[in-house]
């Protein structure tokens, strides 16, 4: 995804493609760059990712994926976890789908195929 959409900071644009190329950015080496709030949202977003990604590969049988009514195309992906009897819900909204592809190709390609799209 090679434009930035308008709800997005250019600040937090550039430092989630940083962060999704590899790059480490250590709270205490460049600790400067964390008193941004911009800088903190990438990461956020980065971590929250991460975590999509980490338990949609744990629990590939146990996903569904549901467009959220008068959301603008957001998606609401709910996965049940079988071990602890429980489940998670995340809401992905389409920049967050394009980053998340990016990544994971195979990730983003099962959430679509559950869409329908």
């Amino acid at each position: 995804m090679s434009e930035r959409p308008p709800e997005v900071h250019p600040t937090t644009w550039r430092v989630l493609h940083a962060l999704q190329a590899g790059a480490r950015l250590s709270r205490n080496r460049h600790f400067w760059l964390y008193t941004d709030p911009q800088v903190r949202r990438a990461e956020k977003i980065h971590r929250f990712l991460r975590s999509i990604i980490r338990d949609v590969r744990a629990h590939p049988d146990h996903v569904r994926v549901e467009a959220v009514p008068g959301e603008d195309d957001q998606v609401a992906l709910r996965i049940e976890i079988p071990q602890v009897g429980g489940h998670r819900v995340a809401y992905l909204r389409p920049f967050e789908l394009e980053l998340l592809a990016a990544e994971a190709p195979e990730v983003a390609h099962a959430l679509r195929g559950a869409l329908g799209h």
